[in-house]
């Protein structure tokens, strides 16, 4: 009763958020926006169930996302949050379990993947590659690749039919070549998975020791992930947390209105979170974010208004020195932190020159995922981790780890042009280690914290303690965290939407085009296209604490051509308000 009284009086006043805590319903779907308070109700959640023996001594509660990074922010929250509201912390993190999607498939692989396939039980040394890895054609044939193919092809488009049907060929080839060989793909892994799970004694133990599971950021889940989370329900406590308007990775897959498919294949009950705190005392921007959110929501004009603050400027050139003003006025403070944040990486790389020649200290991260520089970083630190840490994460031996890393940092880039994407995560490896210190329990606990953000390529999820006020990357990564102010610049069309969606737009004839601007018509087949790139804004301005800053300008592309202002900042109600950063700081 004490942990309850402390959950009751943490949310009092929030009735959606109690609602959902104390609820006994088998099958919860939490909607919650930005700011909303969904990851302190989760915990609260999960505390709850523990704490009233509602999870049975030999069971345990399983919490599982779609990205390393979500799933280490879980992680993290379960420590920082539980004590405020029980006793005994190490019991109850011990009662759940947290992992992405793939990881959780690579644990039920390493248990019984012996099933499938008796080379499984050397899981461990195992090649895990994408689907387009020039490794996989030592062992396949160009038809095989084909059928592969199809499969990748079928989760992109999430297109259930084509990847049901071509299931049965993948896993043939996955199994007679590459496992045998001890290689496997990404989509292999949760292949496998699933493929296990259909074992009803295996599934039967899973649903049965995870007497609740929760789903959190559900809306970037694909076909597969789905076909996975499908195989663990039984009659345990199902919860899917998310936000539609929040997905942002439709190009790996995400299943549009994948929400609807749990209300139409199971009863379930739904709560929706409407309190904003993060923007209680800022209504700017509260009224930006019921703005965007309606566009997304409704696909059409609002009815609503909002204002945005937007430089327009005259030149690449002249919008890059905008910018590093705006930050050399917000690193001034000594306090406040700066984000710049870019629908694509290279359009951050002119900023990041004129900072480096001001002598502007800032955290680059403007490399993407695909980089050889990022990849092959990866692998010799994972390499150098296990071959120096021996099991036990001792700070000696952490030390080690980096000497041998930043020996080898040859290995990793030879262009000059690249050494920043070796500095960048050398630097959040340094984090990561500082940072296991704080992990409660033994020196193996520290281990298997850093082992499972190196093998699932986690890095990123440190640049919540990078020591810079300043900080450059993509809008993707930059999820989960936040800064006192964002910069989001090129907002033109062709750079932000995306060339793919205007030209589509084009072609559908969707878009009212001036001289230097294009207005969005909704036409109806640019439906999915046009909701994605507003839901990446919306990412992007949510990642703001205090004020979100736009810059934009019409000078010529390299065709001598007036570049246009972006549709996304000319939607019906949005006020657009020019700005100078002496009186908007």
């Amino acid at each position: 009763m004490q942990a309850e009284n402390v959950i009751k009086e943490k949310h009092a006043g929030d009735i959606e958020q109690l609602k959902f805590i104390f609820s006994d319903e088998n099958r919860i779907i939490v909607t919650a926006p930005a700011g909303c308070g969904k990851t302190t109700a989760m915990v609260s959640k999960i505390a709850r169930e523990l704490s009233n023996g509602h999870i049975l001594s030999n069971k345990k509660i399983l919490a599982m996302t779609f990205s390393v990074n979500a799933a280490m922010k879980i992680k993290d929250s379960l420590k920082a949050l539980l004590p405020e509201l029980v006793e005994n912390i190490q019991k109850y993190l011990a009662k759940v379990d947290v992992a992405n999607y793939h990881n959780f498939a690579m644990r039920i692989l390493f248990k019984h993947g012996y099933c499938l396939n008796g080379e499984f039980t050397h899981l461990s040394d195992f090649k895990i590659v994408d689907e387009d890895s020039p490794l996989l054609n030592t062992f396949i044939t160009s038809a095989d690749s084909d059928k592969l193919k199809k499969v990748n092809d079928a989760v992109k488009a999430s297109n259930k039919e084509e990847l049901i049907a071509a299931l049965d060929d993948y896993w043939d080839i996955l199994n007679r070549k590459l496992i045998t060989n001890h290689v496997i793909t990404y989509n292999g892994i949760l292949i496998s998975a699933i493929k296990l799970l259909r074992e009803t004694q295996i599934s039967s133990f899973y649903k049965q020791y995870y007497q609740m599971i929760i789903i959190d950021e559900f809306q970037d889940t694909n076909l597969l992930g789905y076909l996975l989370i499908k195989k663990l329900i039984g009659n345990n406590m199902i919860i899917f947390l998310g936000d539609d308007v929040q997905k942002i990775y439709g190009f790996l897959g995400a299943v549009n209105g994948i929400f609807n498919l749990i209300i139409e294949t199971c009863p379930v009950i739904e709560i929706k979170f409407c309190n904003n705190y993060r923007f209680r005392e800022n209504n700017r921007m509260k009224v930006l974010d019921l703005f965007i959110r309606d566009c997304v929501e409704n696909f059409q004009p609002s009815n609503l208004k909002a204002s945005v603050l937007v430089k327009n400027l005259q030149s690449d050139h002249e919008e890059d020195d905008f910018i590093v003003k705006g930050i050399e006025k917000i690193v001034s403070t000594k306090e406040d932190k700066v984000a710049v944040l870019v629908r694509a990486g290279w359009q951050g790389n002119s900023v990041a020159q004129i900072l480096d020649q001001k002598g502007i200290l800032y955290f680059n991260a403007l490399f993407k995922e695909t980089d050889p520089e990022y990849i092959s970083f990866y692998n010799i630190a994972l390499e150098e981790f296990h071959n120096n840490v021996l099991g036990k994460a001792v700070q000696r031996n952490l030390k080690n780890c980096l000497l041998a890393v930043d020996a080898r940092r040859n290995e990793i880039y030879q262009q000059e042009s690249k050494k920043y994407i070796f500095e960048s995560m050398y630097k959040l490896l340094e984090i990561l280690f500082v940072e296991s210190k704080k992990v409660s329990g033994t020196s193996r606990d520290k281990y298997d914290y850093i082992d499972f953000i190196l093998g699932n390529k986690g890095l990123k999820h440190m640049m919540e303690f990078v020591d810079e006020q300043v900080v450059l990357t993509t809008i993707h990564a930059a999820k989960g965290l936040e800064w006192e102010y964002v910069i989001i610049p090129r907002l033109n069309g062709f750079a932000f939407p995306s060339s793919h969606m205007c030209r589509s737009c084009k072609e559908a004839n969707s878009c009212n085009e001036g001289f230097d601007y294009c207005k969005f018509t909704y036409a109806q087949s640019l439906k999915k296209a046009f909701k994605e790139e507003l839901s990446i804004l919306y990412v992007g301005i949510t990642r703001a604490k205090k004020n979100v800053f736009f810059t934009v300008n019409t000078g010529a592309n390299k065709w001598n051509h007036s570049k246009t202002t972006s549709c996304l900042l000319n939607l019906e109600g949005l006020i657009l308000e020019d700005y100078e950063w002496e009186n908007a700081i």
